[in-house]
């Protein structure tokens, strides 16, 4: 047979590797990059692994690689590091703050032991593996929860095909996959070393004797499954279902090394869930040798991984992802995104300016997280801002002295203190012509300090802003919402904190006064920050304020952990959030060493025995 037939090339497949039922990952924002079955933080333990062999990868004809266990005592919590045997516990995060807590402390969740790679993960492991950026996920299927259906199957054979054949036809990317150039008498030997050297990368394991032998079988069976029976094409197809086996498609987790109620992660596993939570993307070298040895197997080793990943560059991207979230910036139709101003009032606005103002509020998480290496607190007081010829007059700048690319500059910290006293955010919660008080505030309580306010009543939208007698913004906002379905929400929790920033105009500029009436602007109120009502005048004050609450700490912690771990809060990763919150009220304890601390719960090492 000299034709390649679509059925004998997919039994050839399966026959080397891809059966078994693959999961999706968790659902989540769509904006989510990171990994996905990480566990959550419990009270730490240390456990002591029992060094059995680990099982196979369920779904690709495998038995594992066989990884031994070893056990760590847990240490106190120092630092960057939760500390697995000296966890703050449930009340750290609380106190007298008035916060509770549902944690359950030694609890692992279960989680899916398929998770799939998402499209963002599998553009990012394609580009680490060959160095192609050709964006393959364009040819699969949205991400979804749940099994593998037909048109999932056929995304996946399709860019499958496709970054088989890119491969083959890119000279870097050929010599990245296939380390040696065959002759007639070393043909067979290449195809062993390829599949010796290539298969650990892909599968982010090692291959097993029988999975070895099956892609062997691929080659030697060439003239029966492909076109002419040529060596390159049997190549491609070696590749080709490398791609399809779930062990590529999937981030399984399979090790079967029991821990009391759960199974210990074998250090391949450890090192999977490591980088598509800091890179969404596959391991290294580095990573790859340290789960070859011992380095994954204790909490500390883990945790010097992780700060070690989380220098190299990838770690931003994921990073701003995750604050692309958090501000909302990445929601599907975000308002940050497209927006129009009264010409007659804005004249210096255009719609350029738009992406160049979110454009400044990322690249002000990205220098506070890792350039300034800086807290939860200076994300929220930080006076650093980008600015170019377009947006630095919103500032009271000079445009004069920039050009246009975005310049790092120091703002008046009385002024503009924060990520939401940039002009992007201003903006993007203001209206056409005229700031709005509802959006920004009802943005910073439910968002920032994770006030579960509830909807508005229906029709609300709709209610027109009275102006009669009226001098200002403030007073109509007021007078707007102060019906009974709406003051509950409003008077006291909404509209004062979004009065806080009315010296900030609809496109983020200073003002002082009213745009149609002059009338003075008033940004004292009182504001509830979390369980306490305080007085508050202007941005500085709600800032300071809002840096300081635990329960914006812990909003970012449970963030975080939900962002990380890609799944909703459940009280076993409460534990979690309990400890990070706590430890954001230390002085110097940065953004980054809370991400790197996501790696330090018990959990991070276990899976669940049941789902």
């Amino acid at each position: 047979m000299h034709t390649l037939k679509g059925s004998i090339v997919v039994a050839a497949t399966l026959a080397a590797g891809c059966t078994g039922r693959i999961e999706a990952p968790s659902e989540v924002d769509p904006s989510v990059q990171g990994s996905g079955s990480t566990g959550s933080g419990s009270t730490g333990s240390g456990a002591t692994g029992s060094g059995a062999t680990g099982s196979g990868a369920t779904g690709s004809g495998a038995t594992g690689s066989g990884a031994t266990g070893s056990g760590a005592t847990g240490s106190g919590a120092t630092g960057g590091s939760l500390g697995v045997g000296g966890d703050t516990g449930v009340g750290g995060a609380s106190g007298t703050t008035g916060i509770t807590s549902n944690c359950t402390p030694g609890v692992v969740p279960a989680t899916t032991q398929l998770p799939r790679l998402t499209q963002a993960q599998y553009d990012n492991t394609i580009r680490d593996l060959v160095g192609l950026t050709t964006q393959p996920s364009t040819l699969l299927a949205p991400d979804t929860v749940g099994s593998v259906d037909q048109r999932a199957w056929d995304g996946y054979k399709a860019a499958a095909d496709r970054v088989s054949q890119e491969i083959m036809a890119d000279a870097a990317a050929r010599a990245r996959a296939i380390p040696c150039t065959p002759t007639t008498d070393t043909e067979l030997a290449c195809v062993q070393q390829t599949i010796a050297t290539f298969g650990p990368k892909v599968f982010r394991r090692p291959l097993t004797a029988e999975e070895t032998a099956k892609f062997e079988a691929l080659y030697t069976g060439r003239v029966e499954i492909t076109p002419t029976g040529t060596w390159d094409e049997a190549m491609q197809l070696i590749l080709r279902s490398f791609l399809l086996s779930p062990s590529f498609l999937t981030r399984a987790e399979t090790a079967e090394v029991p821990d009391g109620a759960n199974f210990l992660l074998s250090p391949y596993e450890v090192a999977s869930r490591l980088s598509y939570m800091l890179w969404s993307s596959m391991p290294d070298d580095a990573l790859f040798a340290a789960a070859a040895g011992t380095a994954l197997t204790t909490p500390e080793g883990i945790l010097a991984e992780a700060n070690r990943m989380l220098a190299d560059p990838k770690a931003r991207n994921t990073v701003a992802a995750f604050h692309a979230a958090y501000t909302k910036i990445s929601s599907g139709a975000s308002r940050w995104t497209s927006y129009m101003r009264d010409a007659a009032l804005y004249p210096t606005f255009t719609t350029d300016m738009v992406p160049m103002m979110a454009a400044e509020t990322q690249r002000f998480f990205d220098h506070v997280t890792f350039d300034a290496q800086g807290t939860f607190q200076d994300l929220l007081t930080s006076p650093v801002a980008f600015v170019n010829s377009s947006i630095a007059p919103l500032y009271g700048l000079s445009a004069a002295s920039y050009g246009t690319d975005l310049t790092q500059v120091d703002l008046d910290p009385a002024l503009r203190p924060g990520a939401f006293t940039r002009v992007g955010f201003l903006s993007a919660y203001s209206l056409f012509n005229r700031s709005s008080p509802i959006l920004r505030g009802a943005f910073l309580q439910k968002a920032i300090l994770c006030n579960d306010i509830g909807a508005p009543p229906d029709g609300a939208e709709g209610t027109s802003l009275p102006t009669d007698g009226l001098a200002t913004n403030r007073e109509r906002v007021d007078a707007m919402t102060s019906a009974p379905d709406c003051m509950g929400c409003h008077i006291s929790i909404i509209n004062p904190t979004g009065f806080t920033l009315e010296n900030f105009d609809a496109i983020g500029a200073f003002q002082s006064v009213e745009k149609d009436t002059q009338a003075a602007i008033n940004a004292q109120a009182i504001v509830p920050v979390g369980a306490t009502e305080m007085d508050l005048n202007g941005p500085q004050a709600l800032m300071a304020a809002i840096a300081a609450s635990p329960y914006a700490q812990r909003c970012y912690a449970q963030k975080w952990v939900e962002f990380a771990y890609e799944r909703t809060a459940n009280p076993a990763d409460a534990c979690t959030v309990d400890d990070l919150s706590a430890r954001m009220t230390q002085a110097g304890y940065k953004v980054v060493n809370l991400i790197a601390d996501l790696t330090q719960s018990t959990s991070f090492r276990f899976r669940a025995k049941e789902l």
